[in-house]
């Protein structure tokens, strides 16, 4: 219990990273939202491998966190987290609105850049730089893909649907630097931030930063996606629910619970 921390003070926790987080030059945030990336790559590719080798994907997400471990122990950018991390310090009155739009921003598009290098580095190795057909890793990565771009098959109520993943996946994510604050201690950090990380992915929800990677490569390994297909059927839309998803519950209601009746 010594190792525990309450809400109410996990808000104002947050509300200083926010703070940090609003001071960082553009160059760094840039840095740090590239580097990011790759980990949840990383993550995502064990994750197919294991599917790969017969794993249930349910149980093969579970894995996935190790990811977002790595990242958070560097003090790396993910566009997900700021989503609730920076309304937080908005509404608490210490970074302004315009701010928060320069961070997520900069942060998604240091995500992208990342995620984009990160898969064009994986498929160059895999296939010895085209040489050797995609298998294996890669090829589940394609049909990955192609699942994730399926939305496009439903109209309307599919695009809808994609925000509805996205604000699914990110009511949980977004908890990853909230839940951070609830220990004291690595251990008691990362136990907690395991738990809403592997269950979004064990339950295959949407998320905006992982889309930066598993299309691009899944697209390079012969995935029947186009770009139009990753954008307006996934990537926009998910990145809208992941929005809605942490501003909403963790940003909104979660932080207001706390701070005005701590």
């Amino acid at each position: 219990m010594l190792d525990a921390v309450p809400p109410a003070q996990m808000g104002r926790d947050i509300v200083e990273d926010a703070v940090k987080k609003d001071k960082f030059a553009t160059s760094h945030i840039l840095i740090r939202g590239f580097l990011c990336t790759p980990f949840l790559a990383y993550a995502t590719a064990l994750s197919a491998l294991l599917v790969t080798q017969g794993w249930p994907s349910a149980a093969a997400g579970l894995i996935f966190p190790v990811g977002y471990i790595m990242l958070a122990t560097l003090g790396l950018e993910m566009a997900t987290g700021s989503f609730s991390v920076m309304p937080i310090g908005m509404f608490a009155g210490r970074v302004k609105a315009r701010r928060v739009a320069r961070n997520w921003f900069w942060t998604l598009l240091g995500n992208l850049l990342g995620g984009i290098f990160f898969a064009s580095l994986l498929w160059l190795s895999l296939t010895k730089g085209g040489a050797v057909a995609p298998s294996g890793v890669l090829t589940t990565l394609a049909h990955l893909a192609e699942k994730k771009a399926s939305y496009v098959d439903y109209g309307t109520m599919g695009w809808l649907a994609a925000v509805g993943m996205g604000v699914l996946c990110n009511w949980l994510v977004s908890l990853g630097p909230i839940f951070a604050k609830a220990a004291r201690s690595v251990p008691g950090k990362i136990m907690l931030i395991w738990l809403p990380i592997s269950t979004f992915f064990a339950l295959g929800f949407e998320h905006t930063v992982v889309n930066m990677f598993v299309f691009p490569v899944g697209i390079l390994s012969g995935a029947e996606v186009t770009l139009y297909d990753w954008w307006m059927w996934n990537q926009i839309p998910v990145t809208i629910g992941n929005i809605l998803g942490a501003l909403i519950f963790n940003a909104t209601l979660w932080y207001y619970t706390h701070s005005i009746n701590p």
